[in-house]
């Protein structure tokens, strides 16, 4: 057997094992890629308010109770999204997951969303996220639905056999000889031709222009799932021996803002220990994730305790990890790199579909 046919075999083999799943996300990725414009412009009496002229946003001292009650004591809130557009509402974010239960509806216990009129403390809409369609695209794309403990495990190494499938694909497609017929044959779909060729021309030629795009995709997704990106932050600690009194929410915020006024928006998020910190996120575009300044704060005083270093500053290999989002997403490059990541996540969704038409036609002949 020669080593062309055996790598034949095993991207027929690994396509059999990991089809169904690339093909889910890959259509849950295409789906997922333009999310954000979409809630824009679905849910824009969630998202948006009536700013009025020369009123200021009421303190996160007054809105963090309203956002509390809305919810119900019972659900802590983690996290506060504060957009610096005078027209933005305010989203705090109550979550809690089981990452050892099995199955969507055991995974999350609870997650809730409430949004609110910055200027009047008005509730504008409480979201039970559970049910969000977005909140499942991105579930069924992260574990299939089925939790982190088995879910992600399965996508996990789907992903690594879809990267041995693009790799080997790529020797499967290598012209023999660079002769001009040869090569419109591997570089042109032909569309007028019949079923069993277009489908194989689908397969070949589509894997082939998408390749870079999908790597691109799958090894910053693997990135992610192996937690090759995960922030290895420094044991700052809030001091325990100040009052444990109310939460200097308000004089944090106010802080981040003078530091970083140009932000899109900040993502506040709230201590889950006596000695944790206030983490606070300023982000510098609201489309792409790698641009923002890190703060720590002490719970207690509001102390700042740490703050972390701009994209600008970073090693490569940082640049890299703090890049990792928006190479999987496409955002890196704005709208167009997320209309690429579209299509490349339906090519990769079809590819599946042509790969098996293609073994089945042959397993007949």
């Amino acid at each position: 057997m020669t080593a062309k046919r055996i790598i034949g075999q095993i991207h027929l083999w690994l396509g059999l094992a990991s089809g169904l799943v690339v093909f889910i996300l890959g259509l849950t990725g295409a789906i997922y890629a333009f999310s954000d414009e979409i809630k824009s412009f679905v849910y824009q009496d969630r998202l948006y308010v009536d700013a009025p002229t020369g009123k200021q946003k009421l303190s996160l001292d007054i809105l963090l109770p309203i956002a509390e009650k809305a919810i119900g004591k019972e659900h802590k809130i983690s996290r506060a999204q504060l957009p610096q557009d005078p027209s933005g509402a305010y989203m705090f974010r109550a979550l809690k997951v089981d990452k050892e239960a099995f199955g969507y509806w055991n995974y999350y216990q609870y997650f809730y969303k409430v949004y609110l009129n910055p200027y009047t403390g008005e509730v504008i809409h409480l979201e039970n996220a559970k049910y969000e369609f977005f909140t499942l695209v991105l579930a069924l794309h992260m574990n299939l639905l089925l939790g982190d403990a088995v879910g992600h495990v399965i996508v996990r190494w789907s992903v690594v056999c879809f990267v041995v499938l693009l790799l080997s694909g790529l020797v499967l497609w290598w012209p023999k000889k660079w002769k001009r017929k040869q090569l419109k044959n591997n570089f042109r779909i032909k569309w007028n031709a019949k079923f069993k060729r277009l489908n194989y021309d689908l397969h070949n030629v589509l894997g082939f222009y998408a390749l870079l795009l999908l790597l691109i995709i799958a090894l910053t997704g693997l990135a992610w799932s192996f937690e090759l990106t995960t922030d290895k932050k420094s044991k700052v600690l809030s001091d325990t021996t100040q009052s444990l009194g109310k939460l200097p929410a308000d004089l944090i915020l106010k802080q981040a803002q003078a530091s970083a006024p140009a932000s899109a928006y900040f993502l506040y998020n709230f201590p889950a220990a006596k000695s944790g910190t206030v983490n606070v996120s300023a982000y510098q575009s609201s489309i792409q994730f790698y641009d923002r300044l890190q703060y720590r704060f002490d719970r207690y005083n509001g102390k700042l305790l740490q703050k972390g270093i701009g994209f600008t500053e970073l090693g490569a290999g940082a640049k890299l990890i703090a890049l990792n989002y928006d190479l999987h997403t496409g955002s890196v490059l704005g709208l167009f790199g997320k209309l690429l990541a579209f299509l490349a996540g339906l090519i990769a969704a079809s590819l599946p579909f042509t790969g098996l038409v293609i073994w089945l036609k042959r397993k007949r002949k």
